[in-house]
Order: C-alpha cells, then sequence, then structure tokens
C-alpha cells in the first residue's frame, strides 16, 4: 500500500517537473533565433537564399504546433525573380505518437504558395539544380520514391486528419518555344490520410492560357501505400471560357473508376468536344503495361469550329468530315508497341502495328496498310497544282533535318489498295523504306499503273556533308492516253509504253539536283497516236496542193504510229538522245539532240522520211524522200523549224508557198506530239 502512494506520488512529482519544463521552455525559447541556421543550411545544401520575413511560431499545447509566415526561396543561377514564395504554413500534430515515432497530424494548412517554373532558351529548367541526380544503373528497375526513402519507418506511421492547400498558384515560362500560363486559386482538400487506408481527395483550379481561362474541378478516393497510389472513382471536369470559343463554355470531363501508379487504368473515359476518348491498361508479364485506347467516330471539322481554331481550306470541302481511332498498346521496359491499330478518316481505313525498341537509339518498324488514300480530297485550295510551269531559273533550297534523319532507326512496309494523287490513280503499291545511320534506303517500290506496272527503287544518303539521291524504275505496259487524260484532262499521247531508267544526283537545292544529275533513261510507245492532229493527212494533202489537186478525204485527227522510242545518257544535268525515233504508216522520223535540265533548254534535229511502215503515199513524194526539222529553245515552248533551203532544194524551188504551208503543218504536228511526251514528266 506504501509503494502505491510512493508510486503516485513519484509520477505526479514527473508531471509536475514535465509541466515546469515546459513552461520554461515556452517562457526562455523563442524558434526565431533559428533564422539563421535555417536560412544557412538551405543555402549549403542547395546554392539558393531563403528569405524568412515573418514569424516562426511554436506551441506546445493542446498540440505541437509549427508556423511560419512570408517565406521566399531564391531562383537557380540564370534565372530571375523567387522559385517560391509562401504567405504562410501551419502544422499542428500530437505529442505522444512521436514518442512511439509515429507522426499524428492533426491539421497541414498552407496558403498562398506560388511556385514560379521557368525553362532558357537552352532547355535547362530552373528546377533541375533541385532534382535528385539520376542512378548510373539505366537498366534497374526504378523503386518507388517512397521505397528509397530512409525515413520509411517513420513515414509509414504517418496520419493526417487534414490537409488543406489554399490559395496556391503554379506560373511556366518556357524562354525555349515562348509557351507561358498560369494556374492559380490552387484548393487542395485532404481528409483522414493515413497510408494504406483510403482517403478523399478534393481539388478547384483555375488555369489562363492566352485567351482561354479554365476553371479545373478534380475528387477521388485514393490510397497511398509505400509502392503505389491507387485512386477510386476519379472524377474531372474543366470548363473552358474565352472569346476564342465560339461555344464558350465548353466542358471537358475526365472519368476513371480505378487508376494506379503500377499502370492500372479501369474504364477510363475523356469526354469533350465532340470527343469521346475511352481507355484501360493493366500490367502483364511484370513490368509490361498492355492497354487499349479507342476513340470514337468524330467530326474533325466541328472540333475545329468549337475550338475556334481555321479548318483547312480543302479542294474537297467535304473532307475530313469523319474520323476514328484505336489500337492496343504495350510498354515494355525497351519500348512499346501499338497493335490492332486502325486510323479511320472519312472513307479511307488505315490499319496494321507500329514498334518501338530500345531507349538510347530506338529501333522503330512499321507495317501499314491503306484501303484506300484520295490525297486530291486534302490538297489546299492555294496549291498552285500540276499545270503550272514553274520558272525555269528558279530554285527553292532542300532543308533536311539532317542531325534527326542520321539517328533514325526505321524499318517500314506501306501498302496502299488504291492511291489518288493529282487524279493519277495507283493500284496495289507498296513500298518498303528501311533507314539506319543516315542512308534511306527505299528496297522495293511496286505498283499497278493505268494497265501496267511500276516496280523501282530509291535511296536518299545523309552521311556525309552533301545529301545524295538514287533512283531506278522499270515500268511495262502501262497506257499512256488515260494517265495523260487524268493528269491534264486530255489525251495529247496514247500506246503502251515501257520505260526505264536509273540516275543519282546531290545537293541541297533543286537547282543542285539538276547540275549533278547522271544516270541513263529510255522508253518506248508501241501502237499509239498523238491526238489533235494528223500529220499522214497533212503530208498527203500538202503534195495534192503542189500537184493543183483537191485535198482528200477528211481523216480522223489523230497520228498513228506502232513505234514512238528513245534513249539518254545524262551527265550534269545534260541529257543527250541519240536515237530518237517513231515510225507512222507513210513516215518515219529519227533524230538527236540534247536536252539542258539546268537552264530548260533543248536542240533537237530531226529528220522526216516520207516512208512507213505501209509504204509511200498514193500520190507519190514528188521527189522529197525527206524534211530535215529542227526543234530548240524553252522546254516548256519550243520552236520547231523545218529546214526550208533543203526542202526547196530537194523539189528544185518548185512550189515553195505550198511547200511552207505543208512544212508548217507538220510542224504543229511534232510540236503536238513533242507535248505529249512533255506532259508526261510535269
Amino acid at each position: 500500500m506504501n509503494i502505491r502512494i510512493w508510486t503516485l506520488r513519484v509520477l505526479l512529482g514527473l508531471v509536475v517537473v514535465c509541466g515546469i519544463l515546459v513552461g520554461v521552455l515556452l517562457l526562455n525559447f523563442d524558434p526565431n533565433d533559428f533564422k539563421s541556421q535555417i536560412i544557412k543550411s538551405v543555402r549549403d545544401n542547395t546554392g539558393r537564399d531563403l528569405v524568412i520575413s515573418g514569424d516562426i511560431g511554436l506551441e506546445f499545447f493542446p498540440y505541437l504546433s509549427v508556423s511560419i509566415s512570408d517565406l521566399e526561396l531564391g531562383n537557380s543561377q540564370g534565372f530571375s525573380g523567387p522559385f517560391l514564395t509562401l504567405s504562410g504554413a501551419h502544422l499542428k500534430t500530437r505529442l505522444l505518437p512521436l514518442l512511439s515515432s509515429r507522426l499524428d497530424v492533426v491539421a497541414i494548412d498552407i496558403e498562398g504558395l506560388s511556385l514560379f517554373l521557368s525553362r532558357d532558351e537552352s532547355g535547362r529548367g530552373n528546377w533541375m539544380d533541385l532534382a535528385t541526380p539520376p542512378s548510373d544503373d539505366a537498366s534497374a528497375p526504378e523503386k518507388p520514391v517512397l521505397a528509397r526513402d530512409k525515413r520509411v519507418p517513420f513515414l509509414a506511421g504517418l496520419i493526417v486528419d487534414g490537409l488543406q492547400i489554399s490559395d496556391a498558384r503554379i506560373v511556366w515560362d518556357d524562354r525555349r518555344s515562348g509557351e507561358n500560363f498560369e494556374v492559380a486559386g490552387i484548393r487542395l482538400d485532404v481528409s483522414d490520410f493515413a497510408f494504406g487506408v483510403p482517403f478523399v481527395v478534393d481539388t478547384y483550379a483555375r488555369a489562363k492560357r492566352g485567351e482561354i481561362t479554365a476553371e479545373l474541378d478534380f475528387s477521388a478516393k485514393a490510397t497511398l501505400d509505400l509502392d503505389r497510389l491507387g485512386v477510386e472513382d476519379l472524377t474531372m471536369k474543366a470548363i473552358l471560357s474565352g472569346d476564342s470559343l465560339p461555344g464558350s463554355p465548353e466542358t471537358i470531363s475526365l472519368s476513371a473508376d480505378f487508376f494506379s501508379t503500377d499502370g492500372r487504368i479501369d474504364n477510363g473515359r475523356m469526354q469533350g468536344l465532340g470527343l469521346d476518348v475511352g481507355f484501360s491498361a493493366q500490367a502483364s508479364n511484370g513490368t509490361d503495361i498492355t492497354g487499349v485506347l479507342d476513340v470514337a467516330r468524330f467530326n474533325p471539322k466541328d472540333a475545329f469550329t468549337r475550338l475556334g481554331l481555321p479548318f483547312p481550306n480543302f479542294t474537297d470541302p467535304s473532307a475530313l468530315e469523319e474520323a476514328a481511332f484505336s489500337c492496343t498498346l504495350t510498354k515494355g521496359m525497351d519500348g512499346f508497341a501499338a497493335s490492332n491499330l486502325k486510323l479511320v478518316i472519312d472513307d479511307q481505313a488505315l490499319e496494321g502495328r507500329v514498334t518501338v525498341h530500345g531507349r538510347t537509339n530506338p529501333q522503330v518498324d512499321l507495317d501499314l496498310h491503306l484501303n484506300t488514300l484520295n490525297l486530291d480530297r486534302y490538297r489546299m485550295h492555294s496549291d498552285s497544282g500540276v499545270g503550272q510551269a514553274s520558272s525555269g531559273s528558279s530554285e527553292e533550297n532542300i532543308d533536311l533535318p539532317v542531325t534527326m534523319m542520321r539517328k533514325l532507326n526505321l524499318n517500314a512496309t506501306l501498302a496502299v489498295d488504291f492511291l489518288t494523287v493529282y487524279n493519277l490513280r495507283v493500284s496495289d503499291a507498296r513500298i518498303r523504306l528501311t533507314a539506319k545511320d543516315g542512308l534511306f534506303d527505299m528496297q522495293e517500290i511496286e505498283s499497278g499503273l493505268y494497265g501496267g506496272q511500276l516496280k523501282g527503287e530509291g535511296s536518299l544518303e545523309v552521311r556525309g556533308q552533301t545529301p545524295r539521291y538514287t533512283w531506278s524504275h522499270l515500268v511495262s505496259g502501262l497506257q499512256i492516253g488515260p494517265l495523260l487524260r487524268d493528269l491534264h484532262g486530255q489525251e495529247s499521247l496514247s500506246g503502251s509504253m515501257q520505260s526505264s531508267a536509273a540516275i543519282d544526283t546531290s545537293g541541297w537545292s533543286t537547282m543542285d539536283l539538276r547540275r549533278n544529275l547522271k544516270g541513263k533513261v529510255d522508253f518506248k510507245v508501241s501502237d499509239g497516236a498523238i491526238s489533235g492532229v494528223n500529220v499522214s493527212q497533212l503530208l498527203r494533202d500538202g503534195i495534192r496542193k503542189v500537184k493543183g489537186l483537191s485535198p482528200g478525204p477528211q481523216e480522223s485527227p489523230r497520228t498513228v504510229f506502232s513505234v514512238l522510242s528513245a534513249s539518254g545518257s545524262i551527265s550534269n544535268g545534260v541529257e543527250t538522245t541519240p536515237d530518237l525515233y517513231l515510225f507512222a504508216p507513210r513516215f518515219r522520223v529519227t533524230g538527236n539532240g540534247q536536252t539542258d535540265l539546268v537552264r530548260e533548254v533543248l536542240d533537237f534535229k530531226l529528220l522526216i522520211e516520207l516512208t512507213g511502215s505501209q509504204g509511200q503515199f498514193d500520190e507519190g513524194s514528188l521527189g522529197l524522200n525527206s524534211v530535215p526539222v529542227r526543234i530548240s529553245g524553252p522546254v516548256r515552248e519550243p520552236t520547231i523549224s523545218p529546214d526550208m533551203e533543203a526542202v526547196l532544194r530537194a523539189l528544185g524551188l518548185r512550189g515553195g508557198q505550198a511547200v511552207q504551208d505543208v512544212l508548217q503543218g507538220v510542224g504543229s504536228g511534232l510540236n503536238k506530239g513533242v507535248e505529249g511526251l512533255k506532259n508526261l514528266f510535269k
């Protein structure tokens, strides 16, 4: 009994002593005396200046209470203004749990927190000197931050009855891109927080970027463990307003049944501006994450209008009125893949797979298939079109992203069932492209082309100081007439063509490419015709006119031939043709000459012989067996000049004016034939 009384007295004495000690501390301890030590510690550890203009408060009853006001943290070297300012912060925690290494917080109140983030012209951020240096072992899996923290045993017992952040803001200033915005009025309320126990989060903020302002509301039930964060019933709503939004205000919502930092997303959904996007993901095979992304059909034109953005002025006013996208995404330690990919634009569908392997020098693999692609629908009204001739002296620089191209490691296959470009129709097109160490190699180019086939290959090399290009092809069975009709609206030339080429060049401008062009080309057109003129009829009626006869029967305005062919070699931008040949029923044409592709001028000498596959004209030839003709001048408007002196000498000076009339008509016919050939290469 005496022992109990003695024990009780001892305990009461200890309480009294503790009370006296607390009283002495409260009367004699002033935390503001430690400001200079706190400021020095911050400078030693961060290299930044800390200014505490307000008081530091400390209370022990009824809770351990610490408060601070008017705090400012300086910026990184090279940046002006503060990095962080704080109007006030107040922490209240229970005393007894501290004795057992547990932090039981009654309340955390933070008011007027402002964070000023900036990036300079070189891309350096003003927060980077505060970040933890990356691990030397990039391949090692990174542990969660809390799992690496040495204070985990203490943090694991953390309990917070309430956390409230009010009137906070974040300011972003990017000097590199010129972009800046501000998120202000941030309010965060967290209640009943403890590790491993669900707690409620409620957030509000106002953001402004340019003329657009947004009010953001966020609410969820979250659970924070040492190695993951899980969020249930996530709901976020953004109300956008501004004069630049025709339908202001616009509402965008984001929701998910469940989200966690280990990669799991259940029933995620984003809606707004006419879009409805669904997404989900889950962990698989340890570190891999597999997910599904589905963008429901929407009207891009409507989205542009609602955002107040100018819609492209396509030649087809109904272009880009429907789009949809879906794919399965897989992300692993060494890259990611998008499989079952499907992109629909209007009535065109792209399907395939995209894979990226590696981090430092990623290998990109593409395997894509298009059912149809009509590029003409998406040409801009400002496009000059193929019919407009460019100046022969014009020079356009070719700006290539060489640094990026040298780093690209690509293996791509693209197949298109039906392709339309500048009214040209291509079927069953297939291209295989590889890129590595600055060499872009199109190893396989195949397509059906107007009843014929095209097979080719090409390359672009940017390894050296000057880009180098190569191209070669074989064309067989190509029907020129329908091609020219689609390309230029008329069949100035028809027939079945076969062609080949093997050329290469180099340079940084279009003029360089012409100047350095070299290689070989050839073509042959069989069973064809030059439309719009009948050279045989002109020659026949000219002979009849010299003989004093009336013109013969009218024939179709077409010059039929069995063969039209030529070959050429190119050196330093000058193409030399030694063997131009045209074989018609009543005449033939042979010739040679040069075309200067740099100056865009040509000079050809032709010989029209009045004997063809069906012999001579029934009217005879008047002793004239051939007509020399010269074609020279600008490639787009050449001058065709028959050698009148040679003709008149052969005729013995008879019928000069009549012969001139005939030869002018023949020249007109040849001009139409040349025009048809030129149209192939415009």
